[in-house]
């Protein structure tokens, strides 16, 4: 009897270690969508995104439990934030406590931007609305989005945000163009919370988030690189490209004149952004949007 019970103890122990290691829900082969922050098992972030998370009832642990002692900074709206520069194992992101944002919608008949509003509530309370659907770490919510400053690797341009998971990658795709010579960033525009996609509802509003409310795209020289529609093939590199397509926002795209300022398939700057990202000069479709990478393209 004492052998039997031994042998069903010594199952019993193995049965547990094995359901132990069994994986979140989210890190399923068959799952491809990436992990819900929120979510209280904790996801192996590392090789997807370059961050960890610190949950709240983890608050009192020591910092090097969760790696190495977290360097913090601050967006302009006094949101910690993790520095774009740090790598995955500095990077100890705490989940913010509120979501703030100040958002719009295209009215497509007036052709500009309009039914301006402001949102201020708790973390928590974020919707899947408010989540990109592509990456759910990623938020229309302001304190998640980290400051790049291109003075820092010497471009004058406006500073921009950028969603955490992506920023660390974006900052250094846009050093890699500057310490390249080959192309001047003059313009750039990163999170800008806005419903410009999507259906249009009886007032003539789009109603989908773009990839910018998150924080996960980039415009990079607009002025240069405009958005055309009414295009039958791909964009290349040529100002022929886009001969018998209709400009839209933007400006006109020249890349022969204009070398140094126009994406192209050979630029140095469509080499950096689809290392992780994919171009709006590629997307399906007869619309493209030369100045733009995104988490989807579009």
């Amino acid at each position: 009897m004492r052998r039997v019970a031994w042998m069903i103890g010594l199952m019993m122990m193995f049965s547990g270690l094995a359901f132990a290691q069994e994986p979140c829900p989210s890190e399923a082969p068959e799952i491809q969508k990436p992990a819900d922050p929120n979510e209280k098992c904790r996801p192996d972030l590392t090789n997807d995104a370059p961050v960890l998370f610190v949950f709240p009832e983890d608050d009192k642990k020591p910092a090097e439990d969760a790696g190495r002692k977290p360097a913090e900074d601050r967006n302009p709206d006094g949101a910690k934030q993790v520095r774009a520069s740090q790598t995955p194992a500095d990077a100890v992101r705490k989940l913010p406590e509120t979501c703030t944002y100040k958002a719009y919608a295209w009215d497509t008949k007036k052709k500009r931007s309009t039914d301006h509003f402001t949102v201020s509530k708790p973390y928590r309370d974020v919707t899947d609305d408010e989540r990109d659907p592509n990456a759910p770490q990623c938020t229309i919510c302001s304190e998640d989005q980290v400051t790049i400053d291109p003075a820092e690797f010497g471009v004058k341009a406006d500073v921009i945000r950028i969603c955490h998971v992506y920023a660390p990658q974006v900052r250094q795709a846009l050093e890699a163009i500057a310490k390249s010579g080959a192309f001047d960033i003059e313009k750039l525009e990163g999170y800008r919370p806005g419903r410009t996609r999507g259906k249009i509802d009886k007032n003539g509003l789009r109603t989908e988030w773009s990839n910018h409310s998150f924080g996960a795209a980039i415009d990079i020289n607009a002025h240069r690189n405009a958005i055309y529609s009414s295009c039958p093939d791909k964009i290349v590199g040529h100002a022929s490209d886009v001969k018998n397509c209709k400009k839209g926002i933007g400006g006109a795209y020249m890349p022969e004149k204009q070398p140094r300022v126009s994406i192209t398939r050979d630029s140095v700057v469509y080499r950096e952004m689809t290392k992780f990202w994919k171009w709006g000069g590629e997307i399906e479709g007869t619309t493209k949007d030369i100045m733009h990478f995104s988490i989807t393209g579009y």
